[in-house]
């Protein structure tokens, strides 16, 4: 039921409202569980988004490998060596 606005008008200062009369819904969520529920949500996101980053960088690193290959080059790979100035002499 709407209220007119002539019969607001016409209720004085003390009158109650008698919208306020009806009984409010009552709220039974359960805040703790959403909140838990939208933690696991943003960790997921994350993870994905992390993978992601990841397959987006092994993609390009294996992108410049080829190319570098294609060009010709055979240094594209850095194996590590011992360094040459260093010569050990059996000591007898």
């Amino acid at each position: 039921m709407q209220t007119k606005q002539s019969e607001i008008d016409q209720r004085g200062p003390g009158d109650a409202d008698p919208t306020a009369t009806l009984p409010r819904p009552v709220d039974d969520t359960d805040y703790e569980h959403r909140h838990f529920i939208n933690l696991v949500a943003i960790a997921f996101l994350l993870v994905i988004a992390g993978a992601i980053i990841w397959t987006v960088r092994a993609i390009d690193q294996n992108e410049q490998l080829q190319r570098c290959f294609n060009s010709g080059r055979r240094d594209c790979v850095k194996i590590d060596t011992p360094p040459s100035s260093i010569v050990r002499v059996p000591v007898r």
